[in-house]
Formats: structure tokens, C-alpha cells, sequence
């Protein structure tokens, strides 16, 4: 009894298998009886490929009977294929793409007096092409059916960014005042799509820094003179790309698919957010006792203290250098006069320790340099001296004013700041120690 179920059993499994061997077989049969390409048709057999919105494109439609790979061309008068999709790997069903004459993969270089440029698809010019498609089955089957099109009205103008151009080709994104900022500038032959410009490194393809254009006569994608002001993030509290050479991209598309890239180099050196302080907030005033201090009419408030440059990037300084006494009716403007020594004045992105009260005028008249030319490291930047405050070094700054004049009251108020000229005084660097000073009679 228990033979004869078992065989039963079998039987029934051998069975199903031979059931299902029977459908896969007919399945490739019914499936190799299928025709390999057919509905084929490409609609309207006329274009004119110009953005107006009339006849841009023809659609195109097939159906694959199996698997194939599947290639459409066009062929112009001399015989040359211009190839749409090149063996693309298909399987059976329908299909239907729009074309507008645009044909990429058959990247050229446009060269002329104002650009050199890759040109990564094109529109193809007026004319009658006989088109193609292909299919090749996994048996090496090959079918085909061919028509004609004709393009006329063509847009074939290319998209130019003349001129392109990156200024200083090597900058320093660090808010010193030299190459903080760099300027890619082109001229656009053209109305067009979309413009993008961008930064990628060669050291890391997935690192893609995109451009905002500034705001200029022309807008985004219209013909005219189009400039990219790029600090590296920085003025906005971020850090830069780090410190390499990267390729700076940019590329324009037209509204018909005439697309066009064009390339060139920008370097990074010593960027970053720079970054200092002065170090418990302590300034030691000579003969303060607490928070205050007593100095006759005549007599001099001396101070001393550090700057500490904590960041990973050098900081720029200039003097006054430490030691320099000034006249409470002076300031950094007036003494750069007196002494003859423009670098005194007012720098973009030149960091000094400076002193004020409350009476005072001005914002921070007394100016000093943030540490003595041994604290420093000196550099010659398009052909003049500069002093820099290297990342992980401590300057010492002291100096003192001479109260020449009466003050408006008898009892004012000092205190210190570390000043970045032209970016600002963060929070933790402004009113340093402040000192209540009492002026008195000599």
C-alpha cells in the first residue's frame, strides 16, 4: 500500500515537470514565432527642431517580439550614421521616444577666436536623413526597418561661453583682504535653457561645489556678460573646498538640445574661516587695581596682552606695530599721516587689537598690530610687505595713550577688542576687560 502511494507520488511530481517543461518550450516557441521588430513608425516624417512649438519633434514607436538590443540612427547625405541609442538592451513590449534631432555621444571640440569648447550634443542641420531601427536578438538575429525624415529650420547655432575666464586662477579663501575672491566671467553668445557652473576635484568625483551667478545686466541663460563672484563660503561662516587645484565647469544647454561645456582651473591655498581670540579675555593695565584705574591728566594708560590665532589659517595684521604710544586727540588715520605710513590706514581683512571709550568718537581709535614682527611670519604679496599671525601662535601686543586733553568727564570707561577690519568684531572678542579709568589732576 505504501509502495503504491509512493509511485503515485512520483508520478504526479514527474508529471508537473514535464507540464511545466511543455509550457516553458511553448513559451519560447510562441515567443520565436513572434516577429523580432515590428510596429515600427516614426511620426511626423518632417521636423523642424527650433523651440517654436511646432513640429520640434517626431515620435517614435516599436515593439521588440524578445530580447535585443536595440540601435536607432539617422544617415545623412555622405553616409555618416549619427546614432540616437546604440545597442541599448530592450526586452519585449513596446516602445516610444521622442526625438528632436538632437544627437549626443558624438562629442567635437568648437574652437574659434573667443572659446574653446567641448560640444556634448547637437541639433543636426537641415536636410533629408534615412533612419534606422535595429534590433539584435540573443541568437545574433538581426532585424531592421529604415524610412526618411527630413529636418529644415533647423537651430544649429551652438551655445558659446566666450571669453571664459577664472581670475586670480589661485586664491585664498580666508578673508585676509589678497585673492579672498575669485571671478569667472563668460560672455553668452546666446539665449539659453540653463547655465550651471561648478568646482569638481579630480582627487574626488562625488564632490561637485556649484556657482551662484551675480546679479548683473544680463539674467541667468540670457545673451550677454554673465560674472560669478565665489569667495569659498566663507564670508557666510562656512568653510571653503579643501586646499587642491579643482577643474571649474561650466555648461549651457539651449531649449532644442545644443549642449556645450567648457573647462579651466582654479586653486586653493590656505582657505578657511579665520579664527582668533584673546586668550581669558585678559589685558593687563598697569596699575589697575581690580576694574579700575587712576591716570592723571598727561599721564599714559599702558596696557599688554596676547592674541592667539587658534584657527587653520594664517590671520594678516598690520601696525601700528606693538610699543607705538599714541595721543588720546590721535588715531590709527591720524598717525598713518603723521608718520607717513599708508599701511596704517584702515585694510579689508587686516586684523589689529584696538582700544576705545566710551567717550570716544570714532569706533575703536587706538589700533595696533596683533603681534611683534618675531611673533610674525613676513611675506611679500604682489610686490609689498605683509605680516602674518600663523595658525597655533600667540602675539604679543602693548602699548599705551597719552591723555593729552580733558575728557568730557572725569570718570570713562576703556576696553579692548580684537577688530577685523572690514568683516567685524565677533561677540568674544568685543568688550575685553573693560576698565573704569578716573582722570585726575597732575
Amino acid at each position: 500500500m505504501t509502495k503504491d502511494l509512493l509511485s503515485r507520488s512520483k508520478l504526479f511530481v514527474l508529471s508537473i515537470v514535464v507540464a511545466l517543461a511543455l509550457l516553458l518550450a511553448g513559451c519560447t516557441l510562441i515567443e520565436a514565432m513572434r516577429p523580432l521588430l515590428s510596429d515600427v513608425s516614426v511620426e511626423p516624417d518632417v521636423i523642424s527642431p527650433n523651440a517654436d512649438g511646432y513640429d520640434d519633434v517626431t515620435l517614435i514607436r516599436y515593439r521588440l517580439g524578445r530580447n535585443a538590443k536595440v540601435s536607432i540612427y539617422f544617415t545623412d547625405a555622405s553616409g555618416r550614421r549619427h546614432y540616437f541609442r546604440k545597442e541599448r538592451s530592450r526586452s519585449p513590449g513596446e516602445y516610444s521616444v521622442y526625438w528632436g534631432g538632437v544627437i549626443d555621444g558624438e562629442e567635437t571640440i568648437l574652437e574659434n577666436e573667443y572659446t574653446r569648447q567641448i560640444v556634448r550634443s547637437r541639433v543636426l542641420p537641415d536636410g533629408v536623413y534615412t533612419w534606422t531601427i535595429e534590433a539584435t536578438d540573443e541568437a545574433g538575429h538581426t532585424a531592421a526597418v529604415t524610412g526618411t525624415i527630413t529636418i529644415q529650420d533647423a537651430d544649429t547655432e551652438l551655445p558659446e561661453l566666450r571669453k571664459f575666464t577664472v581670475v586670480p586662477p589661485v586664491f585664498t579663501p580666508n578673508q585676509d583682504g589678497i585673492d579672498d575672491r575669485v571671478g569667472i566671467s563668460y560672455f553668452l553668445n546666446k539665449d539659453v535653457a540653463e547655465v550651471n557652473v561648478y568646482l569638481i576635484s579630480p582627487d574626488d568625483p562625488d564632490l561637485r561645489v556649484p556657482l551662484g551667478e551675480t546679479a548683473g545686466t544680463a539674467k541667468p541663460g540670457e545673451r550677454g556678460p554673465h560674472y560669478y563672484d565665489y569667495d569659498g563660503g566663507v564670508d557666510l561662516g562656512a568653510d571653503p573646498p579643501p586646499d587642491g587645484t579643482y577643474i571649474v565647469v561650466a555648461e549651457a544647454r539651449d531649449a532644442v538640445g545644443n549642449y556645450v561645456v567648457v573647462t579651466s582651473t582654479l586653486t586653493i591655498v590656505e582657505g578657511g574661516k579665520p579664527r582668533a581670540l584673546i586668550p581669558n579675555a585678559e589685558i593687563d593695565w598697569q596699575g589697575a587695581v581690580g576694574t579700575e584705574l587712576w591716570v592723571p591728566l598727561g599721564g599714559r594708560i599702558v596696557f599688554t596682552t596676547v592674541v592667539e590665532n587658534y584657527g587653520k589659517v594664517p590671520i594678516r595684521t598690520s601696525g601700528p606695530w606693538p610699543g607705538t604710544v599714541y595721543r588720546s586727540d590721535e588715531n590709527f588715520n591720524t598717525l598713518a599721516v603723521k608718520m607717513g605710513d599708508d599701511s596704517f590706514y584702515e585694510q579689508a581683512g587686516v586684523w589689529r587689537f584696538g582700544i576705545r571709550f566710551d567717550v570716544s568718537e570714532t569706533d575703536f581709535p587706538y589700533r595696533w598690530a596683533i603681534g611683534r614682527p618675531q611673533d610674525l611670519e613676513r611675506r611679500i604679496i604682489n610686490g609689498r610687505e605683509q605680516w602674518y599671525l600663523m595658525p597655533g601662535k600667540r602675539g604679543l601686543v602693548y602699548g599705551a595713550i597719552e591723555l593729552v586733553k580733558p575728557p568730557p568727564r572725569n570718570d570713562i570707561f576703556a576696553w579692548g577688542a580684537l577688530i577685523h577690519e572690514w568683516v567685524g568684531i565677533n561677540p568674544e572678542n568685543n568688550y575685553i576687560d573693560r576698565v573704569l579709568i578716573h582722570v585726575g589732576v597732575p
